[in-house]
């Protein structure tokens, strides 16, 4: 089995290449799916409540994804504290996923695979990269808010280099649809070949 990790910034495109290459016949693990599940752990709210505020969480007791996201994404020391209450937990999270997937080639979408430290883990890494401007009109479009808060949130997303792996790709994806489902679908045939050698 290969391990393919997906990672990229922001609205740069790549959880689109990693339902790519799930279309094409990989197993998709949802990092951000798995983020939600740890912010519903009634550890981890508590624990963001006592750090921010109970006003992080809503009337159900759930974590306010956009309320906390309005602090985190201003202040360095904010998010620092975040990932200290939340990655741990959200890192086992991912490995169990990985573990227990089945298939021939196994995809984590994620933009934090550098910050987990996971790069040693994985057969490859596919980057995808977009340029500020792109990925904040990308971001405001999806949302429906103004470009300003869709930039103040990119520029307060800080991810550390990728490490060493055994393969690595990247995309620029200031293009369209089109082109960058062409340059995953190259990679995809590329990710076939590394498959063909895997023990």
């Amino acid at each position: 089995m290969l391990r393919i990790g997906v990672t990229g910034r922001m609205a740069s495109g790549k959880s689109t290449v990693a339902r790519r290459f799930e279309a094409k016949g990989a197993t998709r693990v949802d990092g951000d799916a798995l983020g939600w599940e740890t912010l519903r752990d009634p550890e981890v709210k508590s624990a963001i409540a006592s750090a921010f505020g109970a006003e992080m969480l809503d009337g159900a007791g759930e974590v306010n994804r956009g309320r906390l996201g309005a602090v985190v994404f201003r202040e360095g020391a904010a998010m620092s504290r975040l990932n200290a209450i939340v990655q741990p937990r959200l890192l086992a999270r991912v490995r169990a996923a990985l573990d227990a997937a089945t298939g021939s080639v196994v995809v984590l979408d994620a933009a934090l695979v550098s910050t987990w430290g996971l790069e040693s883990e994985l057969d490859g890494v596919v980057e995808v990269s977009a340029s500020p401007d792109v990925r904040a009109r990308r971001l405001s479009d999806a949302r429906g808010g103004a470009e300003a808060a869709a930039r103040e949130r990119i520029e307060g997303q800080s991810l550390p280099p990728l490490g060493p792996t055994r393969a690595y790709w990247r995309i620029e994806n200031d293009a369209d649809l089109d082109e960058l489902t062409r340059r995953a679908d190259l990679i995809w045939d590329e990710i076939m070949k590394l498959d063909s050698k895997s023990p």
